[in-house]
């Protein structure tokens, strides 16, 4: 096994330093040594250190910038490997593990593990026109070859190069010839420091020094560095535009425009000139259409299900019915994020699960974290699973998941708007959790208030899920960061990595005079101007397109048999998904069972819905798990062109 040093330079970091060492000292292939090097801190950020003892070794030296102090710790260090960690951030357990998995050639002279503020695909191999058109590498992520560090004499010290040293060094190794190398995983938590918006005078001033250093030391052509100075002043100069630093974007484009003469940039100069009230007035018009302002910062969402997705095939079987339901605590819908963490209505849950037996049907529990942490959650559905009579899957609330470090607002109560790291971090403690409070690992998830991220998809492939159940087709989420499905397929596909995951998509139908063209429809009366009008409403009462979910939650009886007559009819559609909230189960707990009465309606609903699917439909019970082995064996899966996992 290659040995590790691991270097963790420190500036007045005594809240944030032990953190960084824990999560060191935890990794699955232990460090041969760990060197803190204190950069003349004024606080008592060696001190903490060295409570650590054992391999943890501080070196102390007069305060000389990041790019010192690493270099410091590489004279000292003796391993194989050199693994850099800011003293503000931190490693997941298999970090240095999986890493060592892609290092097995000597001509690899790094491995790195994406930033989480990534989005889309790394490039497998780090090349050097990948990294001169972008910084790939976060820091704390890189695992360097000794041999490749010290060939290139480590990092530039030159105080001009802060916040870039460790940029300039990643370009200067792949231009030697060493193999850079991406292990796929998120793997870092990044708290983010010095930055375009906490200090841009200097990150620009360094930027371009850096361009500077780097045509001295390597042959790089005049277009390039021309091109790569273009683009510095471009971005700066949207970002400045964007935290309305109206003066500064001015600067920046004029000397874009003068770099590099274009229509865009001359337009982006124009709009700089326009009024502060004027431009956010724009920008207001343009969210309502769910736009955004392309003068300003470019917001990469992943692309929206379309051509990319390939649909799963289940030849002429079925129609089958899958039940799966929202386990979760019982908290106040119209106050998320809440923090409620109350389960109780998980013990009335035999309610609903007799009526299942009695037709045959095994529903999964997608389970969060309230209910999968606590005895009085889990206990109920461990019985039902010794007997065979339920599946368990997993839900992600992120608000009352660990770790939550996160600021607990809204948009964030979507899981894919998480940095990449913590939605990752939360995800597995969710798996974990189910797999040790109930004994199975859960191979279906659902992200809380249908919450998708362009990174999840890889993060459940890496945990082991196979489903995702969380695409609502029609739906577009009213609140700013919510998930925006209108385009999203009907009906199940694969996608993510290789196109390993089966989406099973809540069942959605569209009803009324304008159903044939439900998806155009719907996508002009839910933007948020069709929605402040009221739009959905005012089409469904007139009988022109109204959208139906298959749940007993707010969806009357012969409304779901409607939609499943129509779907199964005009639409072939084979996979039918019943779903609802596990606290209807207890009056009071949603709006939608708020006496008794409204109980008893709920289970007759679900009652009398089984006995038609399954008598007047002639339908099937399955389980996720069934249907997926059935799609695996009629059509492979195949890598689709685009993750449809769109968020706003």
């Amino acid at each position: 096994m290659a040995r590790i040093s691991v270097i963790i330079p420190g500036y007045n970091a005594a809240g944030t330093v032990a953190r960084a060492i824990e999560s060191a000292l935890a990794q699955t292939v232990k460090p041969l040594e760990i060197f803190v090097v204190d950069d003349g801190s004024k606080d008592g950020t060696a001190e903490v250190a060295e409570t650590f003892g054992g391999c943890v070794k501080v070196l102390r030296k007069a305060n000389g910038g990041p790019a010192s102090a690493r270099n410091l710790g590489a004279r000292h260090a003796t391993g194989d490997w050199l693994a850099m960690l800011d003293a503000d951030d931190w490693w997941f357990p298999a970090k240095t593990e999986r890493q060592l998995d892609f290092a097995r050639e000597a001509t690899i002279g790094a491995v790195h593990s994406p930033s989480e503020d990534v989005r889309g695909p790394v490039p497998a191999e780090l090349s050097f026109d990948d990294l001169w058109r972008q910084n790939w590498v976060m820091n704390s992520s890189i695992m360097v070859r000794r041999t490749a560090f010290e060939a290139m004499g480590g990092f530039i010290e030159d105080r001009k190069l802060i916040s870039v040293e460790d940029y300039n060094l990643w370009i200067r190794l792949a231009a030697s010839g060493w193999r850079i190398v991406t292990c796929p995983e998120v793997l870092t938590h990044y708290t983010r420091g010095i930055g375009i918006s906490s200090d841009l005078e200097r990150f620009l001033g360094a930027s371009l020094y850096n361009l500077d250093v780097l045509e001295r030391v390597l042959a790089v052509s005049p277009e390039k560095l021309r091109a790569k100075r273009r683009q510095i002043y471009e971005d700066f100069g949207r970002t400045a535009l964007f935290e309305r630093k109206i003066g500064v974007a001015r600067k920046l484009f004029r000397e874009a425009l003068a770099i590099q003469p274009s229509t865009g940039n001359a337009l982006r100069l124009a709009a700089a000139h326009l009024p502060a009230p004027v431009l956010d007035a724009r920008r207001r018009a343009l969210s309502l259409f769910g736009e955004d302002d392309p003068s300003e910062v470019a917001h990469d969402r992943p692309p929206v299900p379309g051509p990319g997705c390939v649909e799963a095939d289940f030849g002429r079987a079925g129609p089958f019915l899958l039940v799966v339901i929202d386990s979760e605590e019982e908290f106040d819908w119209e106050t998320v994020p809440s923090h409620s963490v109350s389960v109780k209505s998980m013990r009335y849950q035999d309610r609903a699960q007799r009526i299942f037996e009695r037709f045959g049907v095994v529903p999964t529990y997608a389970v969060d974290y309230a209910v999968a942490s606590q005895h009085e959650g889990f206990a109920p559905l461990a019985e039902y699973l010794a007997d065979g009579h339920c599946e368990i899957g997993a839900q992600l609330h992120p608000w009352l998941n660990p770790p939550v470090v996160e600021q607990l607002v809204k948009k964030n109560s979507f899981p894919g708007n998480l940095p990449p790291s913590l939605e990752f971090e939360k995800i597995r403690v969710l798996t974990e959790t189910i797999e040790q409070n109930l004994g199975v690992s859960p191979i279906l998830y659902r992200a809380g208030r249908y919450g998708l991220g362009g990174n999840t998809a890889r993060f459940l492939c890496q945990l082991g899920y196979r489903i995702d159940c969380s695409v609502r087709p029609f739906y577009r989420s009213p609140e700013p960061g919510g998930p925006d499905y209108r385009a999203a397929p009907s009906r199940p596909f694969w996608f993510g990595p290789g196109g390993q995951l089966l989406e099973i998509p809540v069942t959605v139908g569209v009803l009324g005079a304008l159903s044939a063209i439900g998806r155009q429809a719907y996508s002009m009366t839910s933007t948020p101007l069709g929605q402040t009008l009221r739009m959905p409403g005012i089409f469904a009462r007139a009988g022109l397109l109204d959208r139906i979910q298959l749940t007993p939650e707010g969806i009357s009886l012969e409304e779901a048999k409607r939609v499943t007559r129509t779907m199964l009819a005009r639409d072939n559609h084979r996979i039918f998904v019943l779903s609802y909230h596990s606290p209807s189960l207890e009056p009071g707990n949603t709006p939608y069972v708020r006496t008794s009465a409204d109980l008893q309606r709920f289970l007759h609903w679900l009652e009398a819905y089984l006995e038609f699917f399954f008598t007047e439909i002639g339908g099937i019970a399955a389980t996720p798990g069934q249907v997926f082995d059935l799609a695996a064996g009629l059509s492979a899966p195949r890598a689709p062109a685009s993750v449809p996992v769109p968020v706003g």
